[in-house]
């Protein structure tokens, strides 16, 4: 009669760098290869390490061993190895537990890892926090932060495509210092902005955060200082004023450009434009201004503020409901309208990568997007009243919590300083309609 096989207590973890994956200083990252019982997993360890250097008389000196080890060559071999180790004696514990557990049968791979990574199993898929990706665990973090703004959600997607073209063998799982440092230093490579160096690790946080591991790091902060950001003068918010736009769908979006300066507003806030934010705002003299207020999306503050004839006329053409429009579609429209109205001048769209600057000069047809629009008004404010606090009301920053009675108060004793501001921004456009398209 056949007898089934008996399996042994046997198992083999190995530790392979990859020499495919080699970076520009030499290091490798080293994978871990568990194989038992005919089946077999692969996780990236996070251990990035030299395979060999310069030794004496023009030799090269072998820092890796066959057998998977780091030679005392390297400054962290003894940390290094430790860690390897310590990967080593966990699997083989756990191992021996599953099959002293059910002596001679094999041990499933799904108990293995199970067993092996608890803390990350998922309801949905079993899937251990090892093996998850980067955008796999991001898009659990968005869905446990789906309060937040969508351009507040999607920028982190940015760090889920670099990893995939960088090391998409790594998971969030298996990041150290080493590798963070490395990643770091790749985007620098690449001539990141140091802003952006800032966002991706702070995704690597969130990632940690969402599988319950250690995220409070020192290595996973990051220092950047941002590049001035793009500001048109008066004569060029002028220009767009006075454009005839080459079509509906031009004139929609530098209508709403504009009413977005006007207002202050966020991208992510002005899609969320409503006709019941329209507020009377009493002053003191008893005059009346209308005003908009809303809860801001990336701070939940509210925000109160006093418009100009030319923002009423405007939110009334549409009915304060302007038509949808994603983030992308909305820049491009108005860079095509600024290059319509002419918008020419050279400006250094540059950015601040591993501290220095970069030059990138660049048109400001081709700069132009939705934030300009924030950007410039407060600029423009600033400039035209001298006050800083005019600029903060309308940006919506505060110095202290703000409630709606704060807001009101607030937007009275400034509103008349505001108005007069803008009058002599907008000039003959103050209380004026803006030109339709071209029949």
């Amino acid at each position: 009669m056949y007898a089934p096989a008996a399996y042994k207590r046997k198992i083999t973890v190995s530790f392979k760098p990859r020499r495919e994956k080699q970076n520009k200083q030499g290091l490798c990252p080293v994978r871990a290869i568990v194989r038992w019982h005919g089946q077999e997993f692969l996780f990236a360890t996070g251990e990035m390490v030299p395979l060999s250097r310069p030794g004496k008389a023009g030799k090269m000196e072998v820092l890796w061993t066959d057998e998977g080890w780091v030679q005392r060559g390297n400054d962290q071999a003894a940390a290094i190895n430790a860690r390897l180790s310590a990967w080593e004696l966990r699997i083989t514990t756990v191992f021996n537990g599953l099959f002293d557990a059910a002596p001679f049968t094999p041990v499933p791979k799904v108990e293995l890892l199970a067993a092996l990574f608890p803390e990350g199993t998922t309801e949905a898929g079993g899937k251990p926090a090892q093996l998850r990706t980067f955008r796999e665990v991001l898009e659990e973090w968005k869905k446990l932060n789906r309060n937040l703004g969508v351009a507040s959600l999607r920028k982190y997607d940015q760090m889920a495509t670099r990893m995939e073209q960088w090391r998409p063998e790594l998971r969030p799982a298996a990041v150290t210092q080493g590798v963070a440092l490395e990643y770091v230093q790749h985007l620098l490579d690449l001539q990141k902005a140091d802003a952006t160096i800032k966002v991706h690790l702070r995704a690597i946080k969130f990632c940690l955060e969402t599988l319950g591991l250690p995220s409070e790091h020192k290595w996973l902060e990051y220092s950047a200082k941002n590049a001035p950001q793009l500001d048109l003068e008066v004569p060029e918010l002028w220009a767009l004023l006075a454009l005839r736009p080459p079509s509906e769908a031009h004139r929609i979006e530098r209508d709403r450009w504009v009413l977005q300066l006007l207002c202050g507003r966020r991208y992510e806030d002005m899609a969320k434009l409503d006709p019941r934010q329209r507020t009377p705002l009493y002053l003191a003299d008893g005059k009346v201004v209308p005003a908009l207020n809303h809860a801001q999306g990336k701070t939940a503050s509210d925000t109160l503020v006093p418009l100009p004839p030319l923002a009423v006329r405007l939110g009334e053409r549409y009915n304060w409901q302007f038509p949808a429009a994603t983030h992308i579609v909305r820049n491009q429209l108005m860079k095509e309208v600024a290059r319509a109205a002419g918008l020419t001048r050279e400006f250094d769209d540059r950015t601040i990568s591993g501290g220095k600057a970069i030059s990138h000069w660049r048109l400001v047809w081709q700069v132009i997007g939705t934030h300009t629009a924030r950007h410039t008004g407060a600029t423009l404010i600033k400039q035209a009243s001298g006050n800083k606090s005019l600029a903060k009301l309308l940006l919506g920053h505060a110095d202290e919590d703000v409630t709606d009675v704060y807001a009101k108060d607030h937007a009275r004793q400034l509103a008349p300083a505001l108005l007069a501001a803008w009058q002599q921004v907008l000039g003959q456009w103050y209380d004026a309609e803006l030109p339709l398209e071209k029949q």
